[in-house]
Formats: structure tokens, C-alpha cells, sequence
């Protein structure tokens, strides 16, 4: 199974996140043919024959643009939309480039792939594949809000990477970064086996050079400080101070007395253990793939639970229960699988744990 640490080969995890995570970009040759088993054409084909894809989520690019979904989509029974191997084949072979989101829902070896980048970067992510077969673009020169790791499956493709003009953009900036205005400071082709990444808000943009080209970009999305202080107002909401209606734009005095109420609300929530804190539950929010394990699961929700016991989930289970202000958790493999406060049942007049 190719995981994470072998994406990144030959530098090690520590490597990786020291020199290269969130600071600089990374092209990376390797062996060809490496990322072939985790999705190849005939398994694509079937994805795109055997399930209902429509746009958004399946689009073709063409230089920029969005096509519309009539010249690749047809009705189907019942007026659903069906996508159309005729028309598709000829838009693709005018120049535009196959799209799909979140196939990591569609190819198990994706999702498994997809899952060990959870693991080692603590964050959650989602996989999009991208195909091309002539020289036109896909996409504009653009830059994204996640971390990018791109892997060539089959065939070459040219990457040109600009630096950032403006650090650490969010996707609802209301101030657009402007456009590079000097060369990128990589041109260079992807072939199969090799790999680039690109850190958030760092401008690219990739050309098909005329023969089939398939890769697969790792969308990851750490926290940011939005998301911590979003987290701690939440927590300020029990304070009668943070629910108060605020005093009126002429009441100065009124103003600064609240004010004077809130700034050591504030300070205490910005304890030296709040970024800590704050990763636990946010880190605990992190839901692992579903795994279903039919006819099994019904039987095996009502077993008790031993370090041998299969967990609903899948997976063996440990006894890595834990306590914390009265908060319980239950820990698989290394996965927070839940993290729930305990329900006081009147009838057994006893505590019960919600199911995960």
C-alpha cells in the first residue's frame, strides 16, 4: 500500500515538514511507474461508466474556462443526466482536460493513500484527478488555499510554480493577491513517478504536452488562525459579558466599561495551552473514512470489547479508552474514532455512551 512517507521518498516525514511544509515548493523525481497501482486508465474508465458523475464535481476545462455540461452530458432515464461518451470524447479531443473531485471516494487505493496523508499531517484532505491529452491548459494560472501535493500516475505534463504574492491567503480574502509579475521560478515537466508540491497561495499553472497525462492533486487543509479564534469564541460564549448587546455607538463611557470587560475574557482564552487545546477537539473532529463491514457490523455493535474485539468500523480495537472532564474517548490504530460526553439513561438509571 503506498502511503505518505513513501510520496516524499527519500526524504524522511520530519525532513519534509521542517524544510518544505507551508515554506517552499518541491518537484521530486522517482521511479517510473511508482503511483501507477494507486489508479490507472482502465480503473478510471470504469469510474466514469459505472457511477452518476456530474458537474461540478465531473467537468471538463478547456484553457480556463468551464464547458458547458450539454456538449459532454446527454438526459439519461428519467431526464437524469448521463454523461455522454460521444460528445465526450469529442471535447477531449479538442484540448479539454478531464476533471473529477474527491475520487478518493470512488478508487480504494486513493482513499487509503488519502487517509495516511490524514495521518501524518493531522489534517483532512480530499484527492481530485486530472486528465489531459493535447497542449491546452485546464486551468488559469491560479493559486490555491490548501496545501497541494501533486503525483504523476502516467504519461508527462509541464508545471511552471510562481512564488506567493501575498502569504497565507484564505479562500475568502477580500483582497485578491495580484498576479505574478516575474518568470516562475520552476518550469519543468512532471513525468510519471515523479512528484511536486506546492505550498498554499504559491501561483502554478500545468500544460498537457500532447500525449495522455493523468495525476492526482492531494488537497490538505490544516487549521488556521481563523479557525482557532472562531474555536475560542465559541468558548466565550458562557461568559454574560461575550452574550451582552453591545452599548450604543453614542455611549462612550458605556463602550470603553465594556471593552474593559472583555480584554481579560480574551487573554484568558488565549492561554498558552489554547492552541493545544484547540488541536485536541479539532484533531478529534477528524472522522475517518467509512468502513462498512456487512452482514457483520449488527452483531459485532452489541459485543463487548476487549483488546481482540473488531470495532464497528473496522479495524482491531484497543483499550485506549480515555477520561477527560468527564468526556470519554475511544481510540483504533491510532484514530480518535469518538469523543463523546456520556447520556444519563433514567429507565437503567445509569450513564450510557452514545454510539460513534
Amino acid at each position: 500500500m503506498l502511503e505518505f512517507d513513501h510520496v516524499i521518498a527519500p526524504l524522511t516525514r520530519d525532513q519534509f515538514l521542517n524544510e518544505y511544509w507551508n515554506k517552499s515548493f518541491l518537484a521530486a523525481k522517482g521511479a517510473p511507474g511508482r503511483f501507477t497501482g494507486l489508479l490507472g486508465w482502465d480503473e478510471l474508465n470504469a469510474i466514469l461508466e459505472q457511477h452518476q458523475l456530474n458537474p461540478p464535481r465531473f467537468r471538463l476545462t478547456h484553457e480556463g474556462r468551464a464547458l458547458e455540461p450539454f456538449r459532454y452530458m446527454s438526459p439519461g432515464a428519467g431526464g437524469t443526466p448521463q454523461l455522454n461518451a460521444g460528445k465526450l470524447a469529442a471535447c477531449l479531443s479538442g484540448g479539454a482536460t478531464l476533471v473529477l473531485d474527491r475520487v478518493e471516494e470512488l478508487a480504494p487505493r486513493v482513499r487509503m493513500l488519502a487517509a495516511s496523508f490524514r495521518e501524518a499531517l493531522h489534517a483532512g484532505n480530499y484527492v481530485n484527478l486530472y486528465a489531459g491529452w493535447h497542449s491546452q491548459y485546464g486551468l488559469d494560472l491560479h493559486w490555491d488555499s490548501q496545501e497541494i501535493m501533486v503525483v504523476q500516475l502516467s504519461g508527462r505534463k509541464r508545471w511552471q510554480v510562481y512564488q506567493p504574492t501575498r502569504r497565507n491567503p484564505l479562500p475568502d480574502d477580500m483582497e485578491a493577491p495580484p498576479k505574478p509579475a516575474g518568470p516562475p521560478i520552476w518550469d519543468g515537466m512532471l513525468e510519471d513517478g515523479d512528484m511536486l508540491y506546492i505550498p498554499r497561495g504559491w501561483w502554478h499553472v500545468a500544460f498537457p504536452v500532447g500525449e495522455p497525462s493523468l495525476h492526482l492533486t492531494v488537497a490538505t487543509v490544516p487549521p488556521h488562525g481563523m479557525d482557532l479564534l472562531q474555536w475560542l469564541i465559541g468558548r466565550l460564549r458562557r461568559h454574560e459579558a461575550v452574550r451582552a448587546d453591545l452599548p450604543q455607538l453614542d455611549d462612550a463611557r458605556g463602550q470603553k466599561a465594556y471593552l474593559k470587560a472583555l480584554r481579560p475574557l480574551l487573554a484568558e482564552a488565549l492561554a498558552d495551552d489554547a492552541i493545544a487545546q484547540f488541536r485536541h477537539e479539532w484533531e478529534g473532529d477528524l472522522r475517518p473514512f467509512p468502513h462498512i463491514s456487512l452482514p457483520d457490523m449488527p452483531y459485532v455493535q452489541t459485543e463487548t470489547l476487549s483488546d481482540t474485539t473488531s470495532h464497528p468500523a473496522g479495524g482491531g480495537a484497543s483499550s485506549a479508552f480515555r477520561t477527560q472532564r468527564r468526556r470519554h474517548g475511544f481510540k483504533a490504530h491510532g484514530v480518535l474514532w469518538a469523543d463523546f460526553l456520556p447520556i444519563w439513561c433514567p429507565r437503567s438509571r445509569s450513564w450510557a455512551t452514545p454510539m460513534p
